[in-house]
C-alpha cells in the first residue's frame, strides 16, 4: 500500500503553489496518548499553508510491527463523503471544521489492535480516493 501513496498524498512536504512558487504545507496531529481498552480516542489534524477546505483528509496508522493501514478519509469541502477501513468501521467518526483548518477522528471502543501511531495526510492529486 505504501507504494501507492506516491504524489497523490502529502503530509509535511512541499507542493507547487498556485503562483508557481514552492509553499510549505504543514499538517500537525494531536490527541491520542495512552488509553485503556474500551475507551474513546480523539485525534485532530491542523493544516496550514494550504486551502484546507479544498482537500480530502486521510487518516492512517502504523502499528508497532511497522505495517501501514488506511483508517479513514473525509471529503472536502463539505465532508459529505466519509469512508472507514474495515478494522474501524462502526467505531470511527471523521469530521472537519474548515473555519479552523482542522479535521478530527474519533475512535470508540478501543482494543489492543488499535495501538499504533496515527497520522493525517491530504490528497493533492487526482484519482479515486478509495484506491489510494
Amino acid at each position: 500500500m505504501a507504494g501507492g501513496l506516491g504524489p497523490r498524498l502529502l503530509a509535511l512536504a512541499l507542493a507547487l503553489g498556485p503562483a508557481g512558487v514552492w509553499a510549505q504545507l504543514n499538517l500537525v496531529e494531536s490527541g491520542g496518548g495512552l488509553r485503556a481498552p474500551g475507551d474513546t480516542m480523539q485525534l485532530s489534524c491542523q493544516g496550514s499553508g494550504l486551502s484546507f477546505k479544498d482537500y480530502y483528509v486521510f487518516w492512517y496508522r502504523q502499528a508497532p510491527s511497522g505495517g501501514l493501514e488506511w483508517v479513514s478519509y473525509i471529503s472536502g469541502p463539505s465532508g459529505s463523503t466519509k469512508k472507514y477501513g474495515a478494522a474501524v468501521e462502526g467505531r470511527a467518526t471523521a469530521s472537519r471544521d474548515n473555519s479552523r483548518s482542522e479535521s478530527s477522528l474519533s475512535l470508540e471502543h478501543l482494543h489492543v489492535g488499535d495501538s499504533a501511531r496515527y497520522f493525517c495526510a491530504v490528497r493533492t492529486g487526482t484519482g479515486n480516493p478509495a484506491e489510494l
